[in-house]
């Protein structure tokens, strides 16, 4: 009970205190994010757009089916050396070469692991960024919406590669469902 009453209190705390601030951050980031792959900001939305409903169905709190380590709009997966802590690692990368002084909510103990989940939506959204812009191969440039399965596939589903042509149909299929049309 006592770590429910936390949640929220930081819930309430964040959307009074960094709300406001929070827009500020995540509109320049995602600027900054697609000037440097020459894309546009909506551009980068549409494609955050259809990631988390596909992994999600852009629900901020979604826990995996099944019990397994994905969390948050993203799934990202929980526990130590994962990839929400990565995704966080590379978001106060970000931060810090942009000189911004990072939001309360990224300053977590990663002892454990990061659990997206509980982290506000345009924070999942800018670790999907930070971890987009520091990740060792994966880049927005040049991508269009009919490419964004096979582009998800390789540069955000963590998978085994011998599932990836049935991930990627998973991901075309759930495209069908999207609202706003298909890629």
């Amino acid at each position: 009970m006592l770590d429910f009453i936390r949640k929220l209190l930081r819930a309430i705390s964040f959307n009074f205190k960094e709300k406001p601030m929070l827009d500020e951050i995540y509109n320049q980031m995602v600027v900054n994010i697609a000037e440097r792959y020459k894309q546009t900001a909506d551009f980068l939305e549409q494609v955050m757009d259809r990631v988390a409903y596909h992994e999600s169905r852009r629900d901020p709190g979604c826990k995996q089916l099944g019990g397994g380590p994905g969390r948050g709009l993203y799934q990202f997966e929980i526990g130590a050396e994962q990839g929400a802590e990565t995704a966080m690692n590379r978001l106060l990368r970000w931060f810090s070469h942009n000189q911004i002084e990072a939001p309360e909510w990224t300053h977590i103990s990663t002892k454990f692991g990061v659990d997206a989940s509980e982290i506000p939506a345009l924070g999942q959204n800018m670790m999907f960024l930070g971890n987009v812009r520091y990740h060792p191969k994966a880049s927005f440039k040049g991508l269009e919406l009919k490419d964004l399965p096979l582009w998800w596939a390789k540069y955000h589903w963590a998978g085994p590669d011998k599932d990836a042509e049935a991930r990627i149909k998973s991901f075309t299929e759930s495209m069908h469902y999207y609202p706003g049309g298909i890629l």
